[in-house]
């Protein structure tokens, strides 16, 4: 063994697990997949696999965190990948040796760059840039999403940051697939078309879990290290949920390197925020890690009468005693005070009534009386453990708990005499709990040249949710001309709601992952156990609602060299359906199934990704009119939704970011029964689904000369018409709005202002006036107007 260089605290920082005859000096790629964690611990680990030497002082690893290293490397490209942002360089010293010592002893001995996307990042952590290059929504493992046999969107916290996004629908806004603006200028509402098929709230997951609380409630974007979009039924992996995909939001975690981050946020609409975002180690070794985000907010809305007002907290803790073992505790705490925005009548914005439009600001609500808030708080863990180089275990759990109250004036009909609207108040309270787990084992092994990821899963949830609605008349307002301060008496009222609902799911999944030369395949089957127990205390009676359910997927592709890779699929969801049919037997759950072709191309060594995909879902057991028996219905119904979708990422210039998509999608309730007038909506599209999306993103920050640091962004957003009804007697016309951003990095002018920041973003730069969508002629939202938002960040 060579000596080593250092006579004090010499160390040697990992030995070769190999003997010498089978391991020459190793130019050949391996696979790595090492999370972020203690720097000594994550070389010795990467000694061992790759068979090199790594001498020197180990006081200058200790405290230090790595970098995560996921894809295919050589050994020095692994280490350089490793040590980035260490302050440390490894010098070759010798044959399958690297000696460790600081980047300002000489720099020009650094590992010098290889063609080797040295960007890899880790599926559950930060990533550098608008490019993710591994998921995990798709697998519930760390995957590489170029080889990943489905159709997956990342939206990274570099580019929710660049576009400006203040909610989690403004952020998927570039996203093929997803027509984010379906409830217009409504700060309470996320809710979402996926390949034409709704996501509310309550279908999202965090962290991989499901949320399933009540209400509206949207999530705080700056808590994100980023979102994932998998498109189609996923079933197979999550248990019952919508057809269309699902959203998994990534929430900000430990890092294990220093990270501090301050900003101001100021806006039109009385706009102030302050946002905090700090992290550390907590330990000398680099085993405890912590992290901890804030935000305040107090804002108005261009609606009269509405706020926008929010409180987050999001404090985390990793412990990470090795390289095989890693248990981070997650808490967070929002409170909303905000207002969900009614709806009216097309007439009043459409240009046809002879007053005029009605102007954007304009609502029901009465000073003093219209209000709602919401408080969620979270509390979990995620444990992982790897037991050697084939097992490893990652289990998640969470607990969530929900409350708000809503008390808001509502339209009671359509336009009276022009201009004149009915109103109705109603009082919400609600309450929801949930408790989410997830078991996880994973199984890395070959069977002769074939590689599997064999994953075994069990998950479990169980929620109750409560809530009571008491509504009553309130007096009528004149819309254009709108008095206000008028009493609102809520001492008579009915009592519509009183109900009260618990919700149980186990599932078992098992899933492989196969790698045979340059085929992959994904395979997977699941069963669930799921049961929905209904309480309507107003009229006494309880429905219990229990079924089970198999879902299957599989998914093949071919991974060129070139960086193409071709994929077809096919996968199932299932959904519990209420409901009763005449002979009182429960409904069966609603299923799906896509089958879906598409190929994606990312050039080596790139930061160039492209997708395209044509699918065709088919949602069935939708119920129906029992036309043998009204008043009943039966499960006859079927919605088809095929399209094609397109999405690029590029860089192709340094300071240059590029974001397209485009979306055909063609939603169809194929099978319908007519209702008791006779009336079907078969050939029909449902309401709020454009046949046509696309946009465009383009900015650019200046790399040299006397203006370096200064950069500008610009976006288009075209959305097609809908119809406005579900039996297609009007359409909502399209819509095309441009966005806007300016940013300077203060740190290029002067070294004495590095991590100063400045953004502007502009929304809607041209203030258009249109309508978002409508469900019915009397019941329609409008768009958000023009939004300016000024920010200024320090990061040190």
């Amino acid at each position: 063994m060579p000596q080593l260089p250092f006579n004090l605290r010499p160390l040697l920082l990992a030995l070769p697990l190999l003997a010498a005859s089978s391991v020459m000096a190793d130019d050949s790629l391996r696979h790595y997949d090492l999370p972020a964690g203690p720097l000594t611990q994550q070389l010795n680990r990467l000694a061992s696999v790759a068979g090199i030497y790594i001498v020197g002082d180990g006081a200058l690893s200790q405290g230090k965190a790595s970098s995560p290293l996921h894809g295919d490397f050589t050994a020095e490209q692994a280490l350089l990948r490793m040590l980035l942002g260490s302050g440390l360089v490894a010098v070759p010293s010798g044959e399958r040796q690297y000696r460790l010592q600081p980047a300002a002893e000489d720099a020009s001995l650094q590992l010098a760059p290889t063609s080797v996307d040295a960007r890899r990042d880790s599926a559950y952590g930060a990533v550098d840039g608008y490019l993710a290059t591994r998921a995990s929504s798709a697998s519930k493992t760390d995957s590489a999403l170029l080889e990943t046999p489905a159709s997956v969107s990342v939206v990274t916290r570099d580019r929710i940051k660049a576009q400006g996004a203040q909610t989690v629908t403004e952020a998927l806004s570039y996203t093929a697939g997803v027509h984010a603006n379906v409830a217009g200028n409504n700060p309470t509402d996320n809710t979402l078309m996926v390949r034409g098929f709704q996501q509310i709230n309550s279908d999202a997951y965090t962290d991989g879990l499901r949320n399933n609380n009540i209400g509206y409630y949207a999530p705080e974007p700056f808590g994100l290290e980023r979102i994932e979009v998998l498109k189609g039924p996923a079933s197979v992996i999550y248990g019952q949920g919508e057809p269309g995909g699902m959203i998994n939001l990534v929430t900000k975690k430990p890092l294990f390197a220093a990270h501090h981050e301050v900003g101001l946020s100021l806006g039109n609409h009385d706009r102030q925020q302050l946002s905090l975002d700090v992290g550390d180690l907590l330990d000398s070794q680099g085993t405890l890690a912590y992290r901890l985000v804030m935000l305040g907010r107090d804002a108005d809305n261009e609606i009269d009468g509405i706020k926008d007002d929010r409180q987050y907290v999001a404090p985390s803790l990793t412990w990470a005693p090795n390289e095989d073992t890693s248990l981070t505790l997650l808490a967070s705490y929002q409170k909303n005070t905000n207002l969900f925005t009614s709806n009216m009548a097309y007439s009043l914005f459409d240009g046809s009534n002879p007053n005029g439009r009605v102007p954007r600001h304009r609502s029901l609500n009465e000073p003093g009386f219209d209000r709602e808030q919401s408080e969620m708080n979270n509390l979990g863990y995620e444990l992982s453990h790897r037991f050697n180089d084939t097992f490893s275990f990652r289990q998640n759990f969470r607990y969530s708990h929900m409350h708000g109250y809503q008390h808001q004036l509502f339209r009671n009909s359509g336009v009276i005499n022009n201009d004149t609207l009915a109103r109705y108040y109603e009082l919400r309270d609600y309450d929801s709990d949930n408790y989410t787990l997830d078991n996880q084992l994973l199984a890395n092994f070959s069977t002769g040249p074939v590689r599997h990821d064999l994953l075994l899963g069990a998950d479990y949830l169980r929620g109750h949710r409560s809530q009571d609605v008491q509504h009553g008349d309130a007096p009528s307002i004149n819309i254009y001309n709108p008095v206000r301060g008028v009493p609102i008496d809520t001492s008579r009222y009915t009592s519509l709601l009183s109900s009260a609902r618990d919700d149980r799911q186990v599932g078992l999944y098992l899933q492989d992952q196969v790698h045979f030369d340059n085929w992959v395949a994904t395979l997977g089957v699941r069963h669930d156990w799921a049961r929905q127990d209904s309480t309507n205390r107003i009229a006494g009676s309880h429905q219990v609602i229990t079924d089970e359910a198999t879902t299957a997927r599989a998914s093949f592709g071919y991974s060129f060299a070139m960086g193409l890779f071709p994929y077809v699929s096919y996968s199932e969801s299932f959904k519990l359906a209420s409901g009763n049919s005449f002979d009182g037997s429960p409904f069966e759950p609603e299923t799906a199934k896509q089958y879906e072709v598409g190929i994606k191309y990312q050039p080596p060594g790139s930061e160039h990704y492209v997708t395209v995909a044509a699918f065709d879902l088919r949602r069935q057991n939708v119920a129906t009119t029992d036309v043998d028996h009204p008043g009943f219905s039966v499960q006859q119904g079927e919605v088809t939704s095929r399209g094609v979708e397109v999405e690029g990422v590029a860089k192709p210039l340094p300071g240059l970011n590029l974001i397209s998509a485009y979306t055909y999608n063609d939603v169809e309730v194929t099978k319908d029964n007519p209702n008791t007038l006779g009336v079907s909506n078969k050939g029909n599209s449902p309401v709020r689904v454009p046949r046509h999306l696309a946009s465009l993103w383009v900015d650019y920050t200046l790399q040299g000369g006397p203006l370096a640091g200064l950069g500008g962004g610009l976006g288009v957003r075209y959305t097609g018409s809908t119809y406005g009804d579900a039996q297609n007697t009007f359409e909502v016309p399209g819509y095309t709005l441009v966005d806007a951003m300016l940013s300077y990095d203060f740190g290029q002018a002067s070294n004495g202002l590095q991590g100063l920041s400045a953004q502007l973003n502009v929304k809607n730069l041209t203030d258009k006036y249109y309508v978002a969508g409508c469900f019915a002629t009397v019941g329609c939202l409008l768009g958000t107007g023009r939004t300016v938002t000024a920010d200024l960040t320090y990061r040190w």
